[in-house]
C-alpha cells in the first residue's frame, strides 16, 4: 500500500461509524484505515437500512440489534458491543422490561442463556449509564 495515501477519508469513515454506532471501536477505525472502500459501503448500507423512512423506527433497531448481539454473542468478549446497544437502546427510549420480554422471547429458539446474558448486560449498561450521568458537569 501507497504510504502516501490521505488518512482523512478512512479518519471520517471511522467518525461516522463511531457516531451511529455511539462508540469508537478500534477494529472499525483500523478497518477504515486498511480497507475504506470498505468501510464506505458499511457506511452507506447502513444509511440504507437505519436513516431511510422505514417501518421500524431507530429505538426498535436497536432493540434488535440487541437481540442479534445476545443470541449470536453470548459470551464475555463481546459484553462491551453488546452493552453499547443496550445503552443507545435505552438512551433512545426503550424501556428494561421491553430489553427483558424481546430476549425472553429468544429463550424457547435459543436457549435460556440468552436471557440471563442479555439481562445481566442491560443491567450493566443501566449501571453505566447512571455512572457517565453523575460525571457529567452540571
Amino acid at each position: 500500500m501507497p504510504e502516501d495515501r490521505d488518512q482523512r477519508p478512512a479518519t471520517d469513515l471511522a467518525d461516522e461509524m463511531a457516531k451511529r454506532r455511539g462508540r469508537r471501536y478500534p477494529a472499525h477505525a483500523y478497518i477504515a484505515e486498511k480497507f475504506p472502500d470498505y468501510v464506505k459501503v458499511l457506511v452507506e448500507l447502513d444509511a440504507v437500512i437505519r436513516l431511510k423512512p422505514r417501518r421500524f423506527d431507530e429505538k426498535m433497531h436497536e432493540l434488535f440489534h440487541i437481540l442479534a448481539l445476545a443470541v449470536e454473542m453470548s459470551n464475555p468478549p463481546n459484553q462491551p458491543h453488546l452493552k453499547q446497544h443496550m445503552k443507545k437502546g435505552l438512551q433512545l427510549g426503550l424501556d428494561p422490561e421491553e430489553i427483558a420480554e424481546a430476549l425472553m422471547v429468544c429463550v424457547n429458539p435459543c436457549g435460556a442463556k440468552v436471557l440471563t446474558y442479555g439481562v445481566t448486560c442491560m443491567l450493566e449498561a443501566i449501571d453505566e449509564l447512571k455512572q457517565e450521568a453523575q460525571a457529567r458537569p452540571a
